[in-house]
């Protein structure tokens, strides 16, 4: 972030809790419960950024990957593999086409 835009201290560090929730997938209030934080602080945050331009971070997307051919009782018992990218997106697999699931991460940015 940059503190051209004013960004203090307090608001990068409510912003790294709002990447770290949109990178869990979750929602503002299932993150605020689960990391005992006021939802009305990450609300206030997410609209200053917003107000600054900084938010949603710049090139953030979803890319839908659709299921490959492993089944449903197969994809339960394969192992959990998950790649953390350096924008903050996290990608999650448990099937056997991590192929598939790379390449869609490559394309984020």
């Amino acid at each position: 972030m940059s503190d051209k835009k004013g960004v203090t201290p307090r608001l990068r560090y409510w912003s790294e809790h709002l990447q770290t929730c949109a990178a869990r997938g979750m929602t503002l209030s299932a993150y605020a419960a689960a990391e005992g934080l006021k939802v009305g602080a990450l609300y206030e945050a997410k609209s200053r950024l917003k107000q600054r331009g900084l938010w949603p971070l710049p090139g953030a997307r979803f890319v839908r990957v659709l299921p490959g051919r492993s089944s449903a009782a197969g994809a339960a018992s394969a192992p959990l593999c998950r790649v953390t990218l350096p924008n903050g997106v996290v990608v999650e697999t448990a099937g056997s086409d991590l192929a598939t699931v790379l390449q869609a991460a490559a394309q984020l940015r």
